[in-house]
């Protein structure tokens, strides 16, 4: 996105220092739009074709000193005063769609550039911008292209961002999990050595009063037990 961003800005410097070139192979635009467009701006009064002009000779003035938001909102008053016949229309067209694709996101609007341009080539053969305008309605789709596929890779790795948190969460689980039946093993092995020890001492004790009882029977009876 950073080297379209820049190949948009190198090319609207280009245009505003030396003008558009009017040599290029002209491209196939993707889609065009059916009808002339108007600025998104709210409606203006009407300018006759005289003001237009004039208005377009302030916006080029406005571009020339560096002021290109100054520039953009002047032609597209024009756009949105003007029918799609005015002759003046074509101008602003183009440098208003060529304005839209700038990497400002404060004017920058892709979808509205290609709305400009696409009216421009197809309804305003005699401005002379033809060629500039298959151009850079080509660059937008290659910008669209480039946004799409940016947005897809984004929403892969937020995806896969989720899914590494629930292995996360899954991995945490088990090793609780473990975690407990080792614990509960250590105290099943600590009860087991406690009842072995028991065992073994009733064991002593039961042998003991065996003893005992042995004793008594010989002392009573005068009986010993064979050795």
């Amino acid at each position: 996105m950073r080297i379209l961003a820049g190949a948009a800005g190198s090319t609207i410097v280009f245009c505003l220092a030396m003008g558009a070139p009017r040599t290029v192979t002209s491209l196939p635009a993707a889609s065009l739009v059916s009808a002339p467009v108007t600025s998104a701006a709210p409606p203006a009064a009407p300018m006759t074709g005289r003001a237009a002009k004039a208005a377009n000779k302030t916006a080029r003035a406005s571009m020339q000193s560096g002021r290109l938001r100054e520039a953009l909102e002047k032609y597209e008053a024009v756009l949105a005063s003007t029918p799609s016949s005015e002759e003046a229309r074509g101008e602003a067209l183009y440098w208003a769609g060529l304005l839209r694709i700038s990497p400002d996101p404060a004017v920058r609007d892709i979808d509205r550039a290609r709305a400009y341009l696409g009216e421009l080539k197809v309804f305003h053969g005699a401005s002379g911008h033809q060629e500039e305008a298959a151009l850079l309605l080509a660059l937008t789709d290659e910008i669209g292209e480039a946004s799409r596929s940016a947005e897809a890779l984004r929403a892969e790795v937020a995806s896969r961002g989720h899914d590494n948190e629930s292995c996360r969460a899954e991995k945490d689980a088990v090793n609780a999990k473990l975690q407990a039946v080792l614990s509960e093993n250590e105290s099943l092995k600590e009860s087991d050595s406690v009842r072995r020890t028991e065992i073994s001492g009733l064991r002593d004790e039961l042998k003991r009063k065996d003893e005992a009882l042995q004793k008594v029977k010989e002392v009573v009876v005068g009986w010993k037990a064979p050795r």
